[in-house]
């Protein structure tokens, strides 16, 4: 009996503090529906309106998942011509060892609508399609998945590549979807000043986490032009977000252990003094780095095959090695 009892006690104090640290949705302690496995991608369709149509994205979550227990959200969006699947396959979201407060996460790969060159693209670019509202596609997938499974609503991340990196960066600078996002983090992203132009209202300061490749020749290191459009700097991009999060002086700078990266090619910079309500901007310049997501493995799409873009590898793993743990470091 003595053994239940203090059984019963420790459960009873890890729930309360697990109770303060989480804001749990609707979704907690409700029947997994039908048709959806722990451990596996699962395809949602929103139904058409109107005025927006219909809408793809696919979820993961992870072998263990229990609807009892509040999980991190986690976005990830791929780039131009990019899907769900390939993304998916880039970002490596979905394994059940990726923790965040110390519960797998549930990875969500949306699927972009095809724009004006007949390729699949988000709000924002040049190229995206008219009239369709991709900040409401987010919101009503957040309220979907908080009221279907136990999501953490302080612990929502937004990830994203290429034109999937712009998107996260205006979701970023939209205040009404910005307040439900605890964290963001673009890769080889393209800033278009179609809709980054200084214009990026905020209502508070967020944790800003950036990887972009100096060799990358899509979405440049340095701006230029692409698609009929203008993209801002790297540089431009990261000092904007220093500056809307109030932090004072230049960047400390550090690399990868030696071991990991020999040449030093990744240096990282931190602007963390004095950031307001403790935000904080990281960026990542990779010397040699392509238009890629910085990990150790090619992606299977590419068949073994080191290529360009995508099918190079760097030094590091980004998922798992930097952005899950800067992501576990935020919450609303």
């Amino acid at each position: 009996m003595g053994q239940y009892l203090l059984l019963y006690c420790a459960s009873v104090l890890a729930l309360a503090a697990f109770s303060t640290a989480v804001i749990p949705s609707s979704g907690c302690g409700k029947v997994i529906p039908l048709g959806i496995v722990p451990g596996q991608t699962t395809p949602f369709q929103i139904a058409a309106t109107a005025d927006q149509p219909v809408r793809h994205y696919n979820v993961w979550i992870p072998a263990d998942f229990q609807n009892d227990r509040p999980h991190a959200v986690v976005f990830s969006f791929h780039g131009h011509n990019g899907d769900m699947a390939k993304q998916e396959d880039l970002s490596q979201f979905s394994q059940s060892e990726l923790l965040i407060n110390h519960s797998g996460i549930i990875a969500v790969y949306p699927q972009g609508i095809l724009g004006t060159d007949k390729e699949s693209a988000w709000q924002g670019a040049p190229y995206s399609a008219a009239g369709v509202d991709d900040i409401l596609f987010v919101k009503t997938m957040i309220s979907t998945l908080e009221d279907m499974f136990c999501v953490d609503s302080s612990r929502i991340y937004a990830a994203g590549k290429s034109n999937g990196g712009g998107f996260v960066n205006l979701l970023a600078c939209t205040p009404s979807i910005a307040a439900k996002i605890a964290a963001f983090a673009t890769v080889s992203a393209a800033f278009y000043t179609t809709t980054f132009n200084g214009d990026c209202p905020t209502n508070r300061a967020l944790p800003i986490l950036d990887f972009h490749g100096t060799n990358d020749t899509v979405a440049q290191y340095n701006g230029g032009h692409s698609h009929g459009a203008t993209e801002v700097s790297v540089d431009t991009f990261r000092l904007g977000w220093v500056s809307r999060n109030g932090c004072q002086g230049g960047p400390a700078i550090s690399y990868l252990p030696t071991e990991t990266d020999p040449e030093q090619l990744v240096e990282i910079q931190t602007w963390n003094t004095n950031c307001l309500a403790d935000s904080i901007v990281v960026g990542y310049k990779i010397t040699k780095g392509d238009h890629a997501w910085p990990r150790t493995t090619l992606p299977k799409k590419c068949n073994g095959v080191v290529s360009t873009h995508d099918c190079t590898t760097t030094v590091f793993d980004a998922t798992p090695s930097v952005i899950i743990p800067f992501f576990n470091k935020y919450t609303l």
